[in-house]
């Protein structure tokens, strides 16, 4: 679950680098960035948006790590009986 979390913070975070606009001057062989209002506007609502929901997924997985202990000791006893189960079955 931990690494669902962190492909989730991932890709959140490729989606903001490519959410850069560049624009290529043929004439000076430099790149800009595009720096008109709506430009900023959308930047700035996206990145805000971005930051929320990194936000959500650190706090998400914060939790699931802080009750990994009390689910560790369920999943052994889980594992434990599956393999007594199966030990009777042969």
């Amino acid at each position: 679950m931990a690494v669902k979390e962190m492909l989730k913070i991932a890709t959140m975070m490729n989606k903001a680098m490519k959410s850069t606009e560049i624009i290529d001057d043929d004439d000076t062989n430099t790149q800009m960035m595009d720096f008109n209002t709506s430009s900023k506007l959308h930047n700035l609502k996206a990145a805000r948006q971005m930051a929320y929901e990194i936000t959500e997924s650190g706090s998400k997985l914060f939790d699931m790590l802080n009750n990994e202990r009390e689910l560790r000791a369920a999943r052994d006893k889980a594992l434990e009986f599956l393999d007594s189960i199966s030990m009777n079955l042969d």
